[in-house]
């Protein structure tokens, strides 16, 4: 499926953006099924599927600054459908899938100045493909698939000053290959997938740790899964996603404040399963699929407002 062009777009009510594309230093190795994060002025990248089709324990960081990536040390095990983000100041890979596709409980922290992973206290069920973002001094995951592939509709919530993790109010429909961001304390979890990537949603919940509840937003103006996505200046901006047979170009835009969709000016290189993450008012889009299934780029491409 291609996306809408932006004229069609703006004829059914869809407001069109403006912006611009440019590329960026590749990844040192072409990479599919990575997730990205911004700590300390730098883009972290973590596990993955490489060029062999295989899971990898390789992790990446990138500094803007330099245009320059830096191997660091391997994950303690391959990974790939494994998110990442920071609380407070600590940069955490969560769960992911293992060569065999099913979900993992491991929970690691990177020590930057040592320069290695270390073990936290695992997540309650493993699960990867799953969604991650951080509000209120804690990380907040949500959908994946589980150690039987089987969905975990479970939110799980992380307080790193204990180090332990509780349940909190599960997602109204459990999914894989969903994204999140966090938005004014809100995380919304965008898109996915129940499995089949011909069933793609549009679903936006949006969950607020205040009150351990879930609502329904405005969807998503296409049903895409296998996405990524980031935001810059209190919007997410989502990028590419896949179907069984094709992969998506799409860029749309959610103010949460407004609860609405825009759409702006499409990703250069379609693809599934890339990484994205926003710092110095641009987006970089690492990495991903750009085919369906199985294939690796090391493209990055910057999007600037």
């Amino acid at each position: 499926m291609r996306p809408l062009p932006l004229t069609l777009l703006a004829c059914t009510g869809l407001a069109v953006e403006g912006g611009s594309w440019h590329t960026a230093t590749t990844v040192p190795e072409r990479l599919q099924e990575m997730h990205a994060a911004l700590h300390h002025g730098r883009i972290y990248i973590a596990g993955g599927i490489d060029s062999t089709n295989g899971a990898i324990a390789r992790a990446y960081r990138f500094d803007p600054a330099a245009s320059r990536w830096d191997r660091i040390a391997d994950l303690p095990a391959p990974r790939h459908h494994m998110p990442l983000a920071v609380v407070g100041d600590t940069l955490y890979a969560v769960g992911g899938l293992a060569e065999d596709f099913s979900g993992q409980a491991n929970f690691w922290a990177y020590l930057e100045d040592g320069n290695v992973w270390e073990a936290r206290a695992p997540l309650p069920i493993g699960r990867g493909a799953s969604a991650v973002g951080a509000a209120a001094g804690k990380l907040i995951v949500v959908g994946g698939l589980g150690p039987t592939q089987a969905h975990v509709d479970s939110t799980a919530l992380y307080d790193p000053a204990t180090n332990r993790w509780r349940n909190a109010a599960p997602l109204p429909t459990p999914r894989d290959h969903l994204t999140a961001q966090v938005a004014n304390g809100i995380l919304y979890a965008i898109g996915g997938r129940p499995g089949d990537a011909n069933r793609n949603f549009d679903l936006v919940d949006a969950y607020d740790p205040a009150v351990d509840r879930w609502t329904t937003r405005a969807p998503m103006p296409s049903r895409r899964g296998g996405l990524a996505s980031s935001v810059l200046d209190g919007r997410i901006h989502t990028f590419g996603g896949e179907t069984n047979s094709s992969v998506f170009d799409n860029h749309e835009v959610y103010d949460p404040v407004a609860n609405r969709w825009s759409a702006a000016p499409p990703l250069p290189t379609a693809r599934h399963g890339l990484a994205a993450a926003a710092i110095g008012g641009k987006i970089y889009v690492i990495g991903g699929g750009p085919r369906a299934g199985f294939a690796q780029t090391g493209a990055v491409e910057v999007f600037t407002p």
